[in-house]
């Protein structure tokens, strides 16, 4: 089945334009004019195939968000889904989304849902977004649904710009001492060591030691980065494996400050994209089960689906979360408040907003101790060198 666009007149001499899915033109024009229309012109869709969009370039962030908000814009003016779909798509010109979305809306002239038509494309469309469209097509809420991820997507890009923000600092402040002390290494204590030998004195411990560490950053430094590439690469194969990732995650929740910063992401994450689900006509269920997919966290997405069960079984929403121990405890709080309320939606919202505010509480104080520790570290560090360095030559010069 292929798709063509038309123009054609109708009886009355307006002219129409939209598409139609036939398996040939003249298959095409004989279904135009059981319409009652006349075409005057008609064009094949050639779309490129699932494979050319799913293993192509990947869509940017932005573009994904430029196309939801202008999808949920069409559809709330009453577009037809495959019209909005490559009204949007025209206006990417460079970008894959362009042929992402037209393969797309071949899907729904075919006859696929929408939500179907999305999940040919994992790489741009998420388990999460393909989740949401299918629930705004269920209840008849798809715009309101696409007008909400568009703006989690935004906020998912703040909170990604903040904290590429909170460790870019430290980062480079880690590199560059590295750079440092590997350059000391290599290219300043040999030169002085040289000095040493012919001197024929003994080497207090200390220069002994960086002697020593010099002579094995030379002779084996490619050997410790190739063993330091392949332990990450090691690592991150392992924790593909569901076992070793629930471990480490788990892990990662118990350390101080860097585990309350994992924790108070994801559940924010968790609790906007819930709040807007609901608010969209959503079930709570649904909701829950749909939002399970913004968990990063494997430890934490393992608890709330544990916690759904308990839901469909007809547990609260509230006492099933609070049993995972996933949650801060206000924010269960909030939840039980909302049901007694009968708004659940709007404090998952406020959820979101504490959660959010408590993240950058806690990263600002994270980095007011990291910044310092790492320049302390690097001081001490360089300290030691040039102290190991210039140990013999006091010696000396006592004697």
């Amino acid at each position: 089945m292929e798709t063509f666009d038309y123009s054609a007149f109708d009886r009355t001499g307006n002219r129409l334009t939209g598409s139609v899915a036939a398996s040939t033109a003249r298959e095409a024009r004989d279904i135009l004019r059981s319409r009652d229309l006349t075409p005057v012109d008609l064009k094949q869709v050639k779309a490129k195939a699932a494979k050319t969009a799913n293993f192509g370039r990947k869509v940017s962030h932005k573009d994904l968000t430029q196309g939801t908000r202008q999808l949920a814009i069409l559809i709330e003016a009453a577009t037809p889904v495959e019209e909005a779909l490559k009204v949007v798509a025209l206006q990417f010109e460079k970008s894959p989304m362009r042929s992402i979305l037209m393969d797309v809306r071949s899907r729904v002239l075919e006859g696929s849902r929408l939500s179907d038509a999305l999940r040919a494309h994992p790489r741009t469309f998420s388990k999460l977004y393909t989740a949401m469209v299918s629930s705004g097509e269920a209840s008849g809420q798809l715009a309101a649904v696409l007008d909400r991820q568009a703006i989690d997507l935004e906020a998912a890009q703040q909170v990604r710009n903040k904290i590429i923000a909170a460790i870019a600092y430290p980062v480079v402040l880690s590199f560059v001492a590295l750079l440092v002390m590997v350059f000391l290494m290599v290219f300043l204590v040999p030169k002085i060591v040289v000095q040493f030998e012919s001197l024929g004195q003994e080497l207090p411990g200390l220069t002994k030691f960086v002697i020593a560490l010099s002579d094995g950053v030379i002779k084996y430094g490619i050997f410790m980065l190739i063993g330091i590439l392949a332990l990450i690469f090691i690592i991150r194969q392992s924790l593909k494996n569901e076992t070793v990732q629930l471990r480490w995650h788990g892990f990662l929740l118990k350390i101080p400050i860097i585990g309350k910063l994992i924790r108070s992401v994801n559940a924010a994450r968790f609790a906007r994209t819930i709040s807007g689900l609901i608010d969209s006509g959503t079930p709570a269920l649904a909701s829950m089960e749909a939002a399970l997919h913004t968990l990063r966290n494997a430890v934490m997405r393992k608890a709330v689906s544990e916690a759904a069960i308990k839901v469909r079984e007809g547990s609260p929403i509230s006492s099933s979360l609070r049993q995972t121990d996933a949650f801060p405890p206000l924010v269960v709080q909030m939840v039980a408040g909302g049901e007694a309320s009968g708004d659940i939606g709007k404090m998952f919202s406020k959820s979101a907003d504490y959660l959010e505010g408590e993240f950058e509480s806690v990263t600002s104080i994270f980095l007011s101790l990291l910044n310092p520790l790492i320049i302390i570290m690097l001081s001490i560090v360089v300290l030691l060198i040039i102290l190991a360095m210039y140990m013999p030559m006091l010696e000396m010069v006592q004697l």
